[in-house]
């Protein structure tokens, strides 16, 4: 067995698109092995941002034999009445490379048919591979293509060299105009002299590189490790650390191919910006890590990342530190005339500004948001936090109209953070720099309940909003992060364990918009549920556990949450089994009878199991209403479930004794009255058993 190797050289890449082309090259190389019955032992991508690279280890030298039963035409065709084979026969049996002779009737759900076995003979490596390598180059796709060349091949940049080998030999095919070989080239700023690779092999290759007057990284893991530990020799050497941000480190992976930290100072006048905006400034504009002291407090110094080693360091440091000056500049000035504002007047151009076409500005979105929070406050109870929720979410979108804003977008919030806390707001001023958390799903949540209650009220008024106006996410479209959103509002409410349910919220958002809400509300409602599902699925609940608490809308999520734990612990109770069973056996019954109104008369009960079945529907129903807003407590959660056990024996019993259909209308309908009460508390109420 031998090795087959791929490399696709190309213009620069951006970094985002290297790792998805990878994952996909090993994809598409074992979709089309399988397809082409080729045994292989492993398959792997690597690569840079100019050479994606695929090893196949091990792979057959032919591939596997085939035999194949093919369908022909009807088995009336097979012969004509002298006796010889049919046209239509003996171009099956010619089209299948067999003698007419071999061909067998065989029957079908359709009748008899002619059929030929057919042994397809495995075809060598050598031969399939040109078809191989262009199948994965083409299938590639990227999230933004270009067309370079006549042959049209739409590409995430355009391809300058091929290699194709399969042991030592070059295997010849040609994608965009280029013909492979065996030569790869070194980092751009060293010449264009060609690197002979002689055999498909991966450590080889990668030695190859390695070993070049200018070395290359080829492996991800090897730039990673040389990224991380450069940076830190460098902000050890100055007696700090870095801040080695992981999406930073991942984009810078996939920039270089061979990363070397440059570090420099700057000028202590920038340290009077706000530690998030100069952060936001070297991260996303300068691609640069910050260093930090022990404190997590910014330091004056940069640590950049050039693609190569050079002699010529110190002139690559002052390059990176004159454009981190015009960018840090170019803050301060942002900044400081942001200063000159206050609040208010940011606040009032918003009214300059569309939030969503249909939804009005930005302005009425801030004012909605002050008055859900402010009623989300009176909900709760929480009287002594009012006044700083009712500024904070008034002040929230504030910063949106500000200049930093603007240029950083990222730093929404954080801003009219800083701006609340420049006008002696401190406390508001941290709920407003957290009103967008959580960023991602598994991202910090506002760590104070202001922060948490206008956090919930601006998500849930954009939700409200979008779905109002038909702005639901489908597939992968979800241009405003409405599931983001969704799965915060889910998130905040479950963790800060709020009493207050989801339809209290979305009802009063909804209403808050004034508009007719008849279609919108079920339509999010469900999209919450898909987001709290999601939700109790990561903190360890059983997946479909939830589909069974019918009432988890109406009440705080801390408490269905308390429901799913109880409804674990007893679902596998020998009771709560035989509750289940005969709630199924109740619906079955049910399911051509009229609907009842579940007014019974024990007047007209002829048996003692009707009264029994009664007096237990009664007790239930006298207890559950007793409970407000569902399951407060374990023992209200465990009291609830172990009266759907207790149904167990009277169901058995009535099922037993009592005959549902009698010729005698008033006491059949009784007694499918009071079947209709028993379903309603089995699959209706807290809880529908009958979907455990």
């Amino acid at each position: 067995m031998n090795n087959a190797f791929l490399e696709i050289g190309t213009e620069h890449l951006p970094s985002r698109f290297v790792k998805p082309a990878m994952e996909q090259m090993e994809t598409l190389a074992k979709n089309i092995l399988e397809e082409k019955r080729i045994a292989y032992e492993s398959v792997s991508a690597f690569g840079t941002y100019r050479r994606l690279c695929l090893i196949i280890e091990g792979i057959a030298d032919k591939s596997a034999d085939v035999q194949k039963e093919v369908k022909g035409p009807p088995a009336k065709l097979l012969k004509d009445a002298n006796g010889n084979f049919t046209p239509q026969s003996a171009g099956f049996a010619q089209k299948n490379g067999i003698k007419p002779e071999k061909l067998v009737i065989k029957e079908t759900d359709k009748g008899p048919f002619i059929f030929a076995d057919v042994k397809i003979k495995g075809e060598k490596t050598a031969k399939l591979l040109p078809e191989i390598f262009t199948h994965i180059i083409t299938h590639i796709e990227f999230a933004k293509n270009m067309v370079w060349e006549e042959s049209g091949l739409k590409w995430g940049r355009p391809i300058r060299s091929l290699i194709g080998l399969y042991g030592t030999k070059i295997i010849p095919f040609t994608v965009a105009g280029i013909k492979s070989n065996r030569f790869t080239y070194p980092i751009t700023s060293f010449g264009r002299k060609p690197i002979r690779v002689e055999k498909a092999d991966k450590d080889y290759y990668v030695e190859l590189l390695k070993s070049q007057p200018q070395p290359i990284l080829a492996l991800p893991q090897d730039r990673r490790e040389a990224l991380i530990r450069s940076i830190m020799a460098e902000a050890k050497a100055r007696g700090y650390h870095a801040d080695l941000d992981p999406a930073l480190i991942e984009e810078t992976v996939y920039f270089t191919e061979h990363p070397v930290a440059v570090a420099g100072d700057f000028d202590l006048k920038f340290l009077t910006l706000p530690k998030e905006l100069i952060t936001t400034v070297f991260k996303t504009q300068l691609k640069m890590f910050p260093v930090v002291n022990g404190n997590n407090e910014i330091e004056p110094y940069f640590i950049a990342v050039r693609d190569g080693v050079s002699v010529n360091q110190n002139e690559v440091r002052d390059g990176f530190k004159k454009v981190m000056s015009a960018r840090l500049s170019d803050a301060v000035f942002f900044y400081e005339n942001d200063k000159k504002e206050s609040l208010d007047y940011f606040k009032n151009k918003l009214a300059e500004r569309t939030f969503v076409e249909g939804l009005g500005t930005l302005l009425d979105k801030s004012e909605r948001t002050r008055e859900l929070a402010m009623w989300l406050c009176d909900r709760l109870h929480e009287d002594s936090i009012k006044d700083s929720v009712t500024y904070a979410a008034g002040y929230v979108y504030a910063d949106l109209a500000s200049s930093v804003v603007y240029e950083f977008p990222e730093l929404q919030g954080y801003m009219g953070g800083r701006y609340a806390e420049l006008e002696n707001h401190e406390e508001e001023g941290k709920a407003m720099a957290q009103a967008y958390w959580p960023l991602s799903a598994s991202s910090p949540l506002p760590d104070t309940l202001t922060g948490a209650l206008v956090s919930v009220a601006g998500k849930i008024d954009t939700l409200a909003g979008n779905f109002l106006i038909g702005q639901i996410p489908t597939g992968s479209e979800d241009p405003y992060a409405l599931r983001r959103q969704a799965f915060g509002v889910v998130r905040i409410l479950l963790e800060n364990e709020l009493n207050i349910s989801l339809k209290e919220i979305v009802q009063k958002a909804f209403a808050l918009y004034k508009k007719d809400s008849t279609k919108a509300e079920p339509l999010l409602k469900d999209f919450l549920f898909q987001r709290l599902a999601l939700l109790m699925q990561q903190r360890g609940h059983e997946a479909g556990l939830l589909e069974a608490v019918n009432k988890w809308y109406e009440m705080p999520l801390a408490n269905v949450e308390l429901l799913l734990n109880v409804l674990k612990k007893e679902r596998g109770s020998e009771a709560f089994l035989t509750a289940a069973n005969s709630a199924k056996r109740v619906c079955n019954i049910l399911k051509k009878a009229e609907p009842s109104d579940g007014r019974v008369n024990e007047q007209l009960f002829t048996t003692d199991a009707e009264k029994e079945l009664f007096a237990t529907v009664t007790m239930t129903e006298n207890r559950i209403a007793a409970l407000s807003a569902g399951c407060q407590s374990e023992q209200d959660c465990l009291w609830t479930l172990s009266a759907f056990g207790k149904f167990g024996a009277p169901l058995a019993k009535f099922f037993a004794d009592v005959m549902v259909n009698v010729e005698d209308a008033a006491v059949r309908n009784n007694r499918l009255a009071l079947l209709w009460r028993v379903r309603a508390l089995l699959t209706q109420g807290l809880v529908d058993i009958s979907k455990l």
